[in-house]
This record gives structure tokens, sequence and C-alpha cells, in this order.
């Protein structure tokens, strides 16, 4: 069997960003070093510095810069100017953006949910990309027929709505969420077997594209389940309604797409495939593979502490999803019974003005002695070695790195009840409704004050760690994935080359 050509596509995060998907696709990068893998990291924008040191078997790295940009192929595909500029010219002499229109108004209809033609839809999504390989996406975007084909299907959306009718910001707003997140399909594709992605997001249309445009196959892993999350982050933005509307439609459509069109889902937790199977998905193509951890990197340890207080820890990146205020909150309570109590929150701020308002919840509560913002760690072993007791209150996770990590640590985690969690959790630590902080600190309080039953729990925990979420278990679920993608691949070419040769016969 020859090298199995895998093509990675991921959105914010590896190799650009830490964090529990950019840990896990590392450590496939790494482990599966008889796999030929080129990434296509969408990013913010392209002033961006790689956080990982990047194995050879990586043998290409195309990056897609959504933002930042005033001309966005000039940093994905590497080109001179004087071709950039020949297709500009290109464009506006052809005047044929009409080609374009039938492709625009089937989108539009998905967004709006007026159809639910998915293999069409994906017909129009390789198209798309087909056009752009010949004329200029930013000349397109921006001319005057673009807008009168997408501000003439708005219009007639809502012209028997009285009320809440769409301002000329949100028609803006629309077309250039388009024009932002179509750039996904800039790239020049290489051909592989296999394109994987790691979300149902705008990382997985190139993998439509290559099912298109090469026959590959798409295997689409679901961590956190995409579609919740962006609704989840919408009931937070205070965007206008009718741009909020058109950017759920967008989302939804999008992830549709990625849910149709992959040959295998991989979610890595049961709860995951609950929301796949709602969304629509054929159950017989859902399979399960569990994230692994490092379990000699993750064990118990003898951590030196300046002080020796009874300590809880949190390693979460501050933002609201991880529900910081509940930790916060719980240390409060927690103090009032154990005075010397330490929180210790590890973690990068990814949200400036969420980080100022738990910064003064802090202060507002009173315990700046007992509170503690703890910053990046680069070693999450020894921070979870440094608790007695290991939180998480996030509002939604899938199946979170922390919690396997902390019992590998054989230490008692105290979570929410998100996504997949309960599924290695419950028997080994406490699983706690979201948001509860009274809860919260009752557990807390327990496990401190009964150190002998925190360390038979936290020794039972490791003990279901080693078996079935090591590094070894995940990487052999996906090195069969690959292989069995791999042998359907070649199968469906060789179909193809008996039929192209009984054809010339």
């Amino acid at each position: 069997m020859s090298r199995i050509k895998v093509v990675w596509t991921g959105e914010g995060t590896y190799p650009y960003v830490t964090g529990g998907v950019s840990t896990w696709a590392d450590i496939l990068m790494h482990e599966l070093k008889n796999i030929d893998f080129t990434l296509i990291p969408i990013q913010m924008h392209p002033f961006v510095k790689l956080k990982f040191d990047i194995p050879p078997n990586v043998v290409d790295i195309i990056n897609v810069p959504l933002w930042g940009t005033e001309e966005p192929i000039e940093y994905i595909r590497q080109i001179d100017f004087s071709i950039i500029y020949e297709a500009k010219i290109k464009t506006q002499v052809s005047n044929n953006i009409q080609k374009l229109e039938p492709i625009l108004i089937l989108v539009l209809d998905h967004i709006y949910r007026k159809k639910n033609d998915l293999e069409a839809l994906g017909d129009a999504i390789y198209e798309f990309y087909e056009y752009f390989h010949k004329y200029d996406y930013y000349e397109t975007f921006r001319s005057e027929e673009m807008w009168n084909i997408y501000r003439g299907y708005i219009l007639n959306h809502y012209k028997d709505i009285k009320e809440d009718l769409p301002t000329v910001f949100d028609m803006i707003e629309g077309l250039r969420y388009l024009y932002r997140f179509f750039i996904s399909l800039l790239p020049h594709l290489p051909e592989a077997h296999i394109y994987h992605s790691s979300a149902a997001a705008f990382c997985g249309l190139s993998c439509i594209v290559a099912k298109k445009k090469f026959n590959s196959k798409f295997l689409l892993t679901e961590h956190g389940v995409y579609i919740r999350e962006q609704y989840l982050a919408a009931s937070r933005n205070l965007m206008p309604i009718r741009t909020k509307e058109f950017m759920m439609g967008l989302i939804t459509l999008v992830s549709k797409l990625n849910f149709y069109y992959a040959d295998i889902i991989a979610p890595v937790c049961d709860y995951n495939s609950r929301w796949e199977v709602e969304w629509g998905v054929d159950k017989n193509k859902i399979h399960t593979i569990y994230n692994g951890i490092d379990t000699i990197k993750f064990k118990n340890m003898n951590i030196q502490k300046d002080e020796q207080r009874p300590t809880v820890v949190m390693v979460a990146r501050i933002d609201p999803l991880k529900d910081i205020e509940t930790f916060i909150k719980t240390a409060d309570i927690v103090s009032k019974e154990i005075s010397d109590v330490l929180f210790k929150l590890y973690g990068p701020i990814v949200d400036e003005k969420y980080y100022h308002k738990c910064e003064s919840l802090v202060k507002e509560l009173g315990i700046e002695n007992n509170f503690e913002f703890s910053g990046l760690t680069n070693s999450p072993e020894s921070a979870y070695n440094e608790g007695d007791v290991v939180m998480l209150t996030s509002i939604s996770e899938a199946f979170p790195f922390v919690v396997i990590e902390a019992m590998a640590c054989e230490k008692v985690v105290v979570s929410s009840d998100v996504g997949g969690t309960k599924e290695v959790l419950e028997g080994f630590g406490y699983v706690i409704k979201p948001k509860d902080y009274q809860e919260f600190a009752d557990k807390v309080i327990y496990i401190l004050k009964n150190p002998d039953i925190a360390q038979e729990m936290g020794s039972d925990a490791r003990e279901f760690i080693l078996n079935g979420f090591s590094i070894e278990d995940m990487v052999e679920n996906y090195s069969v994935m690959y292989k069995k993608l791999y042998n359907e691949y070649i199968e469906n070419k060789d179909e193809e080359w008996q039929q192209t040769a009984t054809v010339k016969i």
C-alpha cells in the first residue's frame, strides 16, 4: 500500500492556536508517521505564528486567512501580483458575473430555508470554487452586478413583511459574511485520498469540493457541536435581528452540507452523535472515536507548592463559553467554609472584556486572597497536580481534554454536565448542572474535607483512563479509519478505470 495522503483542515486551531482541538491534531500528525498530511488551516488573519513543532510528514501548509487582507488570494495562493492583476482585468472585461446568479440564488434559498436540496447545493459550491479559479474573487464580490443580484433577492424575500425589515446595514453585513467566509474556497486543493475536517464548519467546504473534484473520501471529526456552539454565541450577540437571521442561516446550511457529504462522521463522544442524528445524519455513518492523552505525561506528581493551602484548579481559556463566573462564585462559597482555600485559574485571555468582568466579580465578592488568575501554562500536568480538586465550569464542550487529563493525574474532577463529560466522569468524579455554583461548591467542600475518599476516587479515575483513553487507543482508531477510507478510495478508482477501459474497447 502506498503512503496515504490526507488533507487536514481546521478553523481557528492547529497549528497556530493552542487548545483541545489543536492538541488532538498535533497528536495525529506526530503519531501517524506513515501518512502524508497537508494542512489547510483557516485563520482569522494572516499575521499568526506557529505554536507547534511541525513533524516532517506534514508536507505542506496552505494558510487561509479570512480577515485582515485587502486581497485575499495574495496570502492563500502565494502568486505574483501580475497574475492577480490579469485575473482582475479578465473579470472586468468579461462581464461574466451573471453566471454566478443561479449559484448565489441557490445559496440564499438555503440560507432562508426556501429549499433543502443539499446535493444541488454541493454542486453549486463546487461551481463557485471553479469560477473563482478563473475570475477574480475581490472584483466579483465588489461589483455592482453582484450587489444588484443579492439586493434584489433580499428585497423580494421581505416584500410581504411589514416589521423588522432589513436595513442597508443588514444587507451589507450579509454580503460581507458571504465574501469573508467563502474565502475558504480559494486555495488550490491538492489531490489526496482523504480530506479530514475537524468541524462541520466552513473548513469542511474544501472537503466537499475535493469529493466532487477528485472523489476524495471525506472524514468529519466533530469535537464540539459547531452548530450548537454558534447558536449559543448568537444568543449572546447583540447584532441586529436580520443580520443574525442571515448569519445563522448561513452557518446552518454549511453544517448540514458537511453532515450530508461526509463519508464518515467521527464525533469525539456519543453525546455529539445525538445532535448529528437530529440534523438528519444516517446513524450508520457515525463512529465515535474518543480523544486520547499521554498517560505517561499526565500522572500523579508530587508538586512543591509555595503555600500548603487547599487548592482548586481550573485550566480553561478566559471566554464566556467556559463560564469563569461560576468558578469565581464557587470560590466565594467555598472560602466561607474553608477560609484558606485557593482557587487557581490557568488559561489565556481570549476575551478581554469578559476577563475584566471576571476581575471585577472577584473584587466585588472580596475574594482576592482566595482567587488567582494564574495565566497561561505550558505544563497543564503540573497545574492539575497543584490542585486537590480540578474543576470545569463550561456551558458547552464536546469531550474536554481537561477532564481526562486531570483524571489521569488521579484528581477528582467536578465538572458541568456538558457534551460527553458524563460518559467518562460519572462514577469517578462529579457532574453538575451548568451554572449551579452552589452544587459545585458543595462537592468541592466535600472532597477537600475528605482526602481519603479523594485519593481513592482519583486512583480509580486513572485506572479507567488507562483502559480506552490513551494516545495509543485514539491513534489506532484513526489509523483503522484512514485505512478503511483509503481502501474505499482505491476501489472506487479501480471501478472508474474499468468503466473507462470498457468504453474505450
